[in-house]
Formats: C-alpha cells, structure tokens, sequence
C-alpha cells in the first residue's frame, strides 16, 4: 500500500492543487474570453446580424492573451493579442485592451497609438449630443496615459472635452480633480470635487477627496463637515471615523476624537486600531479605568495573532503604569510582568525596579535589593537587550542606589563594550569608581569625558567639586564650576558645588545665598542640606546649624553629619 508523504493528500497532492486552480481560472478567464470576442464582435456586425465563424486560432490567441492579462502578465497578453488577424484590430474593442496593457507597462507612446485608433473606430454620439459611456471610458483612458507619460496639460484637456459634454460624469470629475492635487492647484479641485458631491450626493470619494485638502488648507470645520457627511452615507467606511478622529486630536478635542471611535466601535466592535486608539486617548485623559477595559479587550481580539505582539506588549505596559499611578502597585507590577522581550519590556522592567528600589531604602530589606540584582543579571545574558544602551545606563544607576558598586561597574563596562566612549555611560563609571573609593581612577574617567565634549557640564562640575572637597587648588575648582554653571545654567547641583568653594575660600555669605537657591529647587537634598548647616556653623548660627544638621541626618544618616550634631549639643 502507498505511503503518502507529509503533505500529500490523495487526488490533493500540492501539486495537484496547483493544477486545479490553475484550470478552475482558466475555466473563469475562458468564459469572459468568448462573452467579450461574441458580444463586441456582435456589436460590431450587429447591422447585419451575421458573424463570420470564430477560428480555432483566433480562440487560442484570445484565450492566452486573457488569461496573461488577468494574470497580471502583460507584456505577455499583448504579444497574442497582436497575433489576431489584422482584421480584428479594424474593431475598437481590442485596441482598447491592448492600449490599457502597452499603459499598465509604462509604454505610453504605444498605448497612445492603439487608444487613438480605437477612439477613431467607435462611434462617438448616441444622437443626444452626450458621450456614450464606451466613449467617455475611452476618452478617460486616453487622459490616464497623457498623465502618466507626464502631459498633464493634455490629460486636463481631454477631460474637459467629456466634461463639456458630459458636465457630472462621476470618473470623469474625480480624475480631473485628482490631477489638479498632484499638480498642487488645490482651489481648483475642491471646485472640481464639489460639482461631484452635488451631482453624486451618494458617491464617498468627493467627501474623502475634500477632507483631505480643506486639512491640508486648515479649513478644519469644511474637514469636519465632509467626514461626517461621509459617515452619514457609509457608517462602514474605517478611513473616515479615523481621518475624523485625527482631526479633533490634532485640535486638541480628545474626548470628542475618544466619541468618533466609540461610535466606530459600535458597528464594529472587533476592530483592533479602533480599541487600541481609543484606550491610548483614556489613558492621556487620566481615565485608566475606562483604558485599562479598552486595552483588556483589545487584548482579547488579538489573542492567538503574531502581528499584534507589539501593541499587546503597549496595552500591558500601560495597563501597568496606570495602576501604579493609582498606587496600585501589586496589580501594576503584575501587569508589567506580563511583557515579553521587546517594545516596553525594559521599560517595565526599570519602573519595577524603581519601585523596588523605593521599597528598600524604607523597609532596607535584601529580598528588594536581590531581585533588582538577579533581573539585571538576567538581562545582561539576552542577546536583543545587550544592544539597548537605556538598558545599561539605568541598571548601573539602580545598582548605585542599591550600592552595589562593584556590579554597577560591571555592567558600565560591558555597556561601554557595546557603546564606546558614550559619555552618559563613562559618567556612571566615574561615580563608581568615586564611590568604591577609587578617586584618582574618577577623575581620570572624567578628563576622558572632556576629551569626547569639552563642554559637558557634569564631567567639569566632578572634577572641580573632588578639587573643593580634597580641599587642594581651589581657584582650580571654581573655574571649573563656573565653566561647568556656563554650560548648564540654574543647575542646583553646580550651585550647590560654587557655594562650597566659597564655604572654601572662606565667602561664608556667599556660599549661603547659593546653599539656599540650590535648596530651593532640589527641596530636600541631605548634601547640600549638610553643606547649609557647615556654613552656618562656620557663621555661629548653631541654632540654624543644628536645625539643618538635623534635616539632613534625618534623609540620610552619615557619621560626619552625626559628628556635628553631638559636637554643637556638646557646646550649648
């Protein structure tokens, strides 16, 4: 007994397939074939009533010229429609055909020649003074490759000829206003399209057609009347409540863009766009409730789909975010593990370390602190986040804030592995090194920034502070910090750095005023908090010293700040 093979199915065997679709057409090409040679050749001899027999020949050439014809095959149609006897291009029909595939292949001098001929060969009038429709299809043909062939002026010409005749004929209407878009002249398309719109009140393509240009004339209410015009006539037609909505947005009306896609979502409930577009405009409202059902069910409708994968990872994401901003932090953190690798996986990954990360500066407790760790170890193995720079720039601030130094220097060097001489990078190595007490290997880390861009502020506020607190060249320090304040105007982090080389120099006034306007913007820095208090010190303020000392150690509690708060109880 015959074994078939994978993929083998009896009398549907694939190639067998094949065949059968290949005749099941050829059955549908021949009959469109014969009813088109027996009813114009009818037409043709219609006076007479007689029709010379068809030759076996004849039908093959038809036949095989059809079929490579609907098969998109046209320099191929065109050869066996030239091998008809000279006598059948004497009918007007078959110069058409041949004319519309020498135009499909870009041969515009040939379509040209064949469309001529057969416009002299039909008859023009119907006795009424109108074009018959053959006519006009014709005419309309011939325009198609005037303008393809880039005579516009001549297209434009022939199309008036119709309209003189045949002042509302519909295609004849919109390709004239067509031309007159591409050619910019917008006036005179909407003149054009609303001829259309008042003679053919049912037809979409005006109302479209006018949308578009009164958007592009910033005719915003003309825009706006035609959409829902259009609306009114095919409550189905997705492009319109999309334009209609992208409209109000751009105007600035997101709950009446919000309403269009309710609306939309209505008669097609389904629609994957419509969902997703309509819970992205909640969630910019603040109306997470109503985003998160919208991206919910948008989730639903592209269950099993490969293409959505994206949006989906968007809808989780923004699912989880907006829980979070509710402090709903359980179910916004269940949500953002929900993401797979790609579109937003790390950014979920960030903003639940971040969260984690909050928790343990309160509660100190290492079970936050190791699953910060074990998720960047696990990401630094994938291969597609080993190329996202946000990646390591992040995961070293977060291993900082965690102090895990050592690893936070780790993952720098592997980033700077990937992203040479990125300053933000060689930044977070330099604090690294600053913080494993590794001073002089910082500073050198930061005369490299300077050599990539001279004009990073950070990188020269670094190395003038190191100079200030080392207490070593500090007229150095404030050309430095000056340089770097040059740069990066109002910075409190700068101020707060010139304010100690004036604690320095011994300017304990001045160095006060910019303790307070650094203090002003930061709010609640222990740093400069503690280098307000050293200054009052130094102006024997205790009372505000110590209140600042104590500001201070209450945000973080150092051994120096400590020293100074029992030295100042000690002596009062």
């Amino acid at each position: 007994m015959h074994k078939r093979k994978k993929g083998e199915y009896g009398i549907f065997y694939i190639a067998e397939k094949k065949r059968l679709i290949t005749a099941a057409y050829l059955c549908i090409a021949l009959f469109l074939i014969l009813f088109n040679l027996i009813y114009f050749t009818k037409r043709a001899d219609a006076a007479s009533f007689t029709r010379a027999p068809l030759k076996s020949e004849t039908v093959f050439n038809a036949v095989a010229g059809y079929i490579n014809y609907y098969g998109g095959n046209y320099g191929s149609a065109v050869k066996y429609f030239k091998k008809e006897p000279s006598s059948y291009f004497q009918k007007p029909y078959l110069n058409y055909i041949t004319a519309l595939l020498y135009f499909k292949q870009s041969k515009y001098k040939k379509a040209l020649k064949y469309i001529d001929t057969a416009l002299k060969l039909l008859h023009k009038s119907n006795g009424s003074g109108k074009l018959s429709s053959a006519n006009i299809n014709y005419l309309i043909l011939k325009a198609k490759i005037e303008a393809g062939g880039n005579n516009m002026k001549r297209a434009v010409t022939i199309l008036k000829s119709i309209l003189n005749k045949n002042p509302y004929s519909l295609k004849t209407l919109l390709f004239i206003a067509n031309i007159y878009i591409y050619e910019n002249d917008l006036k005179t398309a909407v003149f054009y399209l609303n001829i259309a719109k008042m003679q053919h009140p049912g037809n979409i393509d005006s109302y479209y057609l006018l949308s578009k240009i009164y958007s592009v004339l910033n005719e915003k209410n003309n825009a706006e009347k035609n959409l829902i015009s259009l609306i009114g006539i095919d409550p189905y037609f997705k492009k319109a409540y999309f334009r209609l909505a992208a409209l109000y947005i751009l105007d600035g009306k997101i709950k009446k863009a919000a309403g269009i896609f309710d609306k939309y979502l209505k008669i097609n409930p389904y629609s994957k766009t419509a969902l997703y577009q309509s819970a992205i405009l909640e969630y910019t409202q603040k109306e997470y409730p109503q985003a998160r059902k919208r991206f919910l069910d948008f989730i639903g409708v592209s269950a099993g789909t490969k293409n959505n994968f994206r949006l989906k990872n968007n809808a989780y994401f923004f699912i989880g975010i907006s829980y979070i901003l509710e402090k709903n932090y359980k179910k916004g953190l269940s949500f953002l593990g929900m993401l797979k690798p790609g579109r937003h996986y790390i950014d979920a990954k960030l903003e639940t370390m971040e969260i984690y990360i909050s928790r343990y500066k309160k509660t100190d407790k290492t079970k936050y602190k190791k699953y910060i760790i074990s998720t960047i170890l696990k990401m630094l193995n994938d291969t597609e986040i080993k190329k996202n720079l946000k990646f390591y720039y992040f995961s070293a601030i977060a291993l900082s804030e965690v102090k895990d130094y050592k690893l936070s220097k780790l993952v720098i060097e592997k980033g700077l592995s990937k992203f040479r001489n990125n300053t933000a990078l060689l930044y977070e190595l330099g604090s690294a090194y600053h913080y494993i007490k590794a001073d002089k290997k910082a500073a050198a880390v930061m005369k490299k920034i300077l050599k990539i861009n001279p004009y990073d502020a950070s990188a020269l506020n670094y190395l003038g502070y190191y100079l200030a607190v080392k207490n070593k060249h500090i007229k150095t320090a404030e050309k430095l910090i000056k340089k770097a304040l040059s740069y990066d105007k109002g910075s409190p982090f700068i101020i707060d750095s010139l304010g100690f080389v004036y604690y320095r120099e011994g300017k304990y006034a001045e160095a006060l005023k910019l303790f307070k306007t650094a203090l002003k913007k930061l709010g609640k820095s222990p740093t400069v908090l503690k280098h307000t208090g050293m200054d009052y010190l130094r102006l024997k303020n205790y009372k505000k010293a110590l209140e600042y000392f104590n500001k201070s150690y209450k945000i973080k509690k150092t051994k120096q700040v400590k020293k100074f708060i029992d030295a100042i109880k000690k002596n009062n």
